[in-house]
């Protein structure tokens, strides 16, 4: 039996994992993969591109490469959503035994809120997660361990079409990474935690958790395998947690933003031939008809060329009847992945896009962002009611609430006078109601009476208008 196995889901989805996690690291790591997202043209192919690393070919292909630019699509994209879904916290409710959690509830020390934020940009960049609950020998506090999707690599819930509920009964985790073997050198090191429930040949719906970790070359061993307790309060189930963009099962779904990506890879290729076109257009060819006189021919103000009777120079170059419309193209690529990722959490509309229209782009919006709020949530309210079973604790009292507010926090100065106008022009609209909404917008968090109160004590602005009109004149001594 081999450990590193992978499930058929894993192999159908890890090309778009990786396409996400790369289009989301930027240019750089892009640019390190060489062909597989920027291929060679045929006439560098032909130089030798791919094949020599000393050809002309390949030294084409480098520049070519060079002068191609990248453009952030998904991670401005991701980290403008992230800004939306976080622009207020969400409301989390614990037992108090779990409060010494709230701060540091992950293996590398991490908060709830932020580990929230975590499971949400997962659901938006790869739409894969994973969150394991374990606990050190010995220990009373449990931690929750995470697993981005290229680790999650092999799981089992189940048969299907049987007349049981879907059990998980088995999730190998990938937990490989380089690890310090002396004082400065790092070296690679294969790792896998296998989760088991029951007999792992026969699909149990129910029996003990045991775990176990592996490397490579180890075959699995039932005999390694632990059950974990606190307190002598074993798990009743595998602490495992799935998140995808839409739900929490074991199987994987297509990332939310894979369009998004292949846009970007688009843009980046046109990029390189657009500016491989530009460069081109700069290096024209001098052609001579006979021959000059000099064979260091030079050209440009100041030099001559001495040609026989009859002869004739002149430079040909690359033809740039293309390069307008590789620009329209390139243009409209642009338009459509930034309005995607710089407008998708943009709730404000512009001057050129009509009322419909932002109405229909902002409910598309909002109901992506919701599902996306909803299922992290739910995803963390289940994990945290896992360690509150375990802990001893009631976990009906984990109740996770994100934000979902997901319109302007702000607002500006034009629309308060606009809404003062509108009340002095005989609109029905009450000051109270002017103020609850300025409290909606967090402009104050302090009630109408509150407010009036405050004003009492303030002097007018300015001193007053009337104090103003009778101070003496300001006069600079220059004496």
């Amino acid at each position: 039996m081999s450990i590193d196995t992978q499930h058929p889901l894993y192999r159908e989805f890890l090309r778009d994992w990786e396409d996400m996690d790369n289009a989301y690291r930027g240019e750089r790591i892009i640019k390190e993969l060489g062909t597989r997202y920027l291929p060679a043209t045929s006439g560098q192919v032909a130089d030798g591109a791919g094949t020599d690393s000393t050809s002309k070919g390949h030294k084409d292909y480098l520049a070519y490469k060079l002068r191609a630019v990248f453009p952030d699509f998904v991670k401005d994209g991701i980290e403008a959503m992230l800004g939306v879904m976080h622009s207020k916290p969400p409301t989390i409710l614990l037992p108090e035994g779990m409060e010494p959690l709230r701060d540091a509830v992950t293996a590398t020390g991490e908060s709830m809120t932020q580990l929230l934020r975590d499971i949400n940009k997962a659901q938006l960049k790869e739409s894969r997660y994973g969150m394991l609950v374990d606990v050190e020998d010995g220990g009373e506090l449990p931690y929750i361990a995470t697993y981005v999707a290229r680790t999650i690599i092999n799981w089992d819930d189940g048969r299907r079409g049987v007349p049981l509920r879907q059990t998980l009964n088995l999730v190998v985790l990938d937990e490989s990474e380089p690890r310090r073997t002396n004082e400065f050198e790092w070296e690679e090191e294969d790792q896998f935690r296998v989760l088991i429930l029951g007999q792992p040949e026969e699909n149990e719906t129910e029996g003990v958790y045991r775990v176990g970790v592996f490397d490579e070359d180890s075959s699995f061993n039932e005999e390694a395998l632990t059950t974990p307790n606190i307190k002598g309060r074993f798990p009743k189930q595998i602490p495992f947690v799935f998140v995808n963009h839409a739900d929490l099962q074991p199987d994987p779904s297509e990332p939310i933003l894979l369009g998004l990506s292949r846009l970007s890879f688009a843009v980046y290729r046109l990029e390189a031939d657009y500016r491989q076109s530009l460069f081109m257009q700069g290096q024209d060819t001098l052609v001579i008809v006979g021959s000059a006189e000099d064979e260091a021919v030079r050209t440009g103000a100041g030099a001559t060329l001495d040609l026989p009777v009859g002869g004739d120079a002149k430079y040909i170059g690359v033809s740039s009847l293309g390069i307008p419309e590789q620009r329209r193209a390139l243009e409209n690529d642009r338009l459509k992945a930034g309005m995607f990722a710089g407008r998708l959490a943009d709730n404000r509309g512009t001057d050129r896009e009509s009322g419909e229209a932002m109405k229909t782009r902002i409910s598309a919006v909002t109901a992506t962002l919701n599902t996306i709020s909803l299922t992290g949530a739910l995803a963390l309210q289940s994990v945290l009611r896992i360690m509150a079973e375990w802990m001893g604790a009631n976990p009906e009292e984990v109740i996770v609430t994100p934000n979902m507010d997901f319109s302007d926090a702000g607002t500006d100065g034009q629309t308060l006078v606009a809404i003062i106008q509108a009340k002095t022009m005989g609109i029905p609209l009450s000051q109270k109601s002017i103020h609850d909404w300025m409290r909606r917008k967090d402009l104050t968090d302090k009630t109408l009476e509150e407010e009036l109160a405050l004003i009492a004590t303030e002097k007018p602005l300015g001193n007053g208008a009337e104090e103003s009109e009778e101070e003496e004149p300001f006069v600079t001594d220059v004496s």
